[in-house]
């Protein structure tokens, strides 16, 4: 054979390679593309495609439970135009979120009377919250990264987590598999130059790998004195996956914010007047700076088995760097933390004859390795917990769970118990658990005043029963109600006196002999035609040491009502209406910047009060558009007593993709 023949033919063959390289990728991009989920990301099924052209993403991974307590899908975080991740976290029944309505600064969202302290925040399964502090700055979880929230209430929130005792957020990442190049970009203008931008870019880069980067960017001039705010936001995942059945991902999310964000009045002068204009010059303070930063990284490996999703096991390794500072020159100080957080998590899911075992391990160890004021010392621990669930006649479900940590050679266990009976239609199911809450090294070392902190705190001990109800009657109508009682002995509680310090209130930090705290939360949805009416509705009672108090409202009360239809022959997803809240009389937490933490304000009730907002969404081909008109009548009101809400005023924004 003649060397032209051998090079036409090699030639022939790597072009017949390359032919049916270049018809899977077509095809697989068209599939892609096909799909009709908010993403378009393509799917783990391969339809008879090699599965050498195409990653098979673990789609569980990360997952804490099959079955929380409430979840946030994708497609409703698509469709919604929330600045961050505590508004979105406003859609779960019994939650309430005291809004500073200054970008940036750490709002305090409440689980059925328990603020941020008390609430885990986990990404892909691995804890979020700040070492030194407990809190969580939710500004810090950019939405366009997140692929769906799972929320496990108070029952068996401290099963999963360590601490936490008033509820668990885990928000999942997505796990894109784009064989072509897919991008999205958000953009959002709010009042007071507000401005927040963020891109998504996935490609898969070989057969079995695939890059996903983001950027964030949020600025505002502030609606206060010295409110400035600029926060970036940068996050990449690499998914290497092994084969179909087990994947390595390696994730790295990284914050860094600077800004006044010390807006709103002096604590001392609040009123009833704050809504004055002439109150505009009582800032907290003209020259308070706060600057943040945070890496976090993550290394997990996922195997599932292909015969059953269900059967997931995840081995986690992290390793968290927190520098939070804040300054004023007003008050003549300084104050610099340094912290972090590393350790292993072994999380695992395992389905045999009607029973379901969920399972982990945890090894961890906080660190606030420098402080200005404080010497803190490290935090090891160790956990290890286990929640079984029976399944009986396809209509009784019953579930026992238990947890131990051993925090610094001293141990401390949970126990609970729920039992369930019912169908899709109608589900009743009681539980009820005993854990411990321990208290944040800021608390016991440097949150007071005078950062001496308080060394002898010791751990609450927390017990709580609960009802849940829920009737289903198709996507007409849906009803749930959570009847519950908590009850917490030697209880962690903020004292402040006004009269001591004339800019911040002296704090000093206690226990208590009790606290109870009795409440129902519902939440309710309707749908005649395209109109569709739903919402939440919290009532609670709380009892400090026998005294009556009103830190939150005891009627709070959110809801919207839309009308929603597809029009010009599908080319136009249309969604308008009114959204509104309701709060009766309270007088809330206050901001205490220094330390990061809310502390009873104790100064002025505030309420009845609520707002109405307008909105406007729309599905254009790839795009979805945003309008809202924020507090259409122009009412006056408060959900962190420091901070009037919004006047009149409007947002627009966009959020388009692409796959190219």
């Amino acid at each position: 054979m003649s060397r032209g023949l051998m090079t036409a033919r090699a030639r022939f063959l790597y072009f017949r390679r390359f032919l049916s390289v270049g018809i899977v990728v077509v095809i697989t991009a068209s599939a892609a593309y096909s799909q009709t989920d908010t993403l378009k990301t393509a799917k783990s099924d391969t339809s008879g495609i090699p599965l050498r052209y195409l990653v098979r993403p673990v789609e569980y991974s990360g997952t804490l439970t099959t079955e929380p307590s409430y979840s946030i899908p994708d497609s409703t975080i698509m469709w919604s135009d929330y600045t961050y991740a505590g508004e979105l976290l406003q859609k779960i029944p019994g939650s309430f979120l005291a809004n500073m309505y200054q970008p940036g600064a750490p709002s305090e969202l409440y689980f059925d009377g328990l603020g941020s302290g008390y609430t885990k925040y986990l990404m892909d399964g691995v804890e979020m919250n700040e070492p030194t502090t407990s809190t969580m700055n939710l500004y810090h979880i950019p939405l366009e990264f997140v692929r769906d929230v799972q929320y496990i209430d108070a029952v068996r929130a401290p099963i999963y987590s360590f601490n936490a005792t008033g509820g668990l957020v885990n928000f999942q990442t997505h796990l894109y598999s784009e064989p072509v190049p897919y991008s999205k970009v958000r953009h959002l203008e709010e009042p007071y130059n507000y401005l927040i931008t963020d891109g998504v870019f996935s490609q898969n880069i070989g057969y079995n790998t695939n890059i996903d980067l983001g950027f964030e960017h949020q600025t505002t001039d502030g609606r206060f004195v010295d409110s400035r705010y600029d926060g970036v936001n940068i996050r990449g995942k690499v998914r290497y996956s092994i084969d179909s059945t087990r994947q390595i991902t390696a994730t790295e999310v990284y914050y860094r914010t600077k800004g006044g964000m010390t807006g709103g009045m002096l604590p001392y002068n609040v009123t009833q007047d704050i809504f004055n204009p002439a109150f505009a010059n009582l800032a907290r303070s003209q020259s308070a700076n706060l600057t943040y930063l945070q890496h976090h990284l993550q290394v997990a490996y996922s195997q599932c088995d292909p015969k059953d999703s269900t059967n997931v096991f995840t081995a986690t390794a992290f390793f968290d760097y927190y520098n939070f500072q804040f300054g004023d020159s007003h008050l003549s100080y300084f104050l610099t933390n340094l912290s972090r957080r590393y350790g292993l998590s072994i999380r695992g899911s395992e389905d045999f004859v009607g029973t379901t075992l969920n399972y982990g391990a945890d090894a961890v160890r906080d660190e606030s390795y420098y402080n200005t004021y404080a010497g803190i010392p490290s935090q090891d621990r160790l956990s290890v917990y286990g929640d079984e669930e029976f399944s009986l006649f396809h209509f009784v479900r019953a579930g026992v769970f238990g947890r131990g940590d051993l925090v610094n050679h001293r141990f401390y266990p949970a126990l609970g118990a729920s039992f369930g009976l019912g169908n899709d239609v109608l589900w009743v199911e009681a539980g009820g658990n005993v854990s411990w809450h321990l208290p944040s090294m800021s608390q016991k070392y440097f949150v007071t005043q005078d950062f001496t902190g308080n060394p002898g705190l010791i751990a609450e001990n927390d017990k709580i029963v609960q009802v849940k109800a829920t009737l289903n009657l198709g996507r007409s109508f849906s009803l749930f109600v959570k009847p519950y009682a908590r009850m917490i002995n030697d209880p962690i509680f903020y004292k402040t006196d006004y009269t001591n310090q004339p800019t911040y209130p002296a704090i000093s930090v206690v226990n208590l002999n009790k606290r109870d705290i009795y409440g129902v939360d519902g939440s309710a949805r309707l749908t005649l035609w395209k109109f569709t009416l739903d919402g939440n509705l919290n009532y609670i009672y709380e009892k400090d040491d026998g005294q009556e108090v009103f830190t939150l409202p005891k009627v709070y009360a959110s809801g919207r009502l839309y009308y929603r239809n597809i029009l010009f022959d599908g080319h136009l997803d249309l969604k308008v209406g009114l959204r509104g809240i309701f709060v009766t009389t309270f007088m809330g937490d206050s901001f205490y910047p220094q330390a990061v933490v809310y502390y009873p304000s104790e100064l002025d009730e505030f309420g009845p009060s609520g707002s109405t907002d307008f909105f406007v969404r729309g599905h254009i081909g790839d795009a979805i558009v945003y309008l809202t008109i924020f507090n259409i009548t122009g009412e006056n009101y408060v959900l962190a007593p420091i901070y009037p809400a919004l006047d009149n005023s409007f947002c627009i924004g966009i959020n388009w993709q692409f796959l190219n």
